[in-house]
């Protein structure tokens, strides 16, 4: 649903209705809603013209992966749901303290 996704965010920044960015694209209103809601997916080229239709670019990308984030879901993984809750709370804990300590 990713493209989806990108379709949505980019017609709620133009401030588009969903009948506004099918009119641009030349479609229909249902079509739109579709995409957002997942229940069809556009393909690469239709996302792009969506987006282009709301005043947006698509900028891609590559890079090399180091396996840096398969090593941390695979160690996530070990742990019990019980204990890797128990670290998110401790993870959310410590980002307030450091928000508070950086505004007061």
């Amino acid at each position: 649903m990713i493209g989806g996704n990108l379709i949505a965010e980019a017609r709620r920044r133009a401030g588009l209705t969903q009948a506004q960015l099918a009119g641009r694209i030349g479609s229909h209103q249902s079509v739109v809603a579709r995409w957002e809601t997942g229940r069809t997916h556009p393909d690469f080229d239709t996302v792009v013209s969506a987006l282009r239709a709301a005043g947006f670019e698509l900028g891609i990308s590559l890079h090399q992966g180091d396996g840096h984030d398969l090593a941390l879901i695979r160690r996530e993984l070990t742990l019990l749901p019980h204990q890797r809750l128990s670290g998110m709370v401790d993870a959310v804990r410590k980002l307030d303290a450091m928000t508070a300590a950086a505004y007061g």
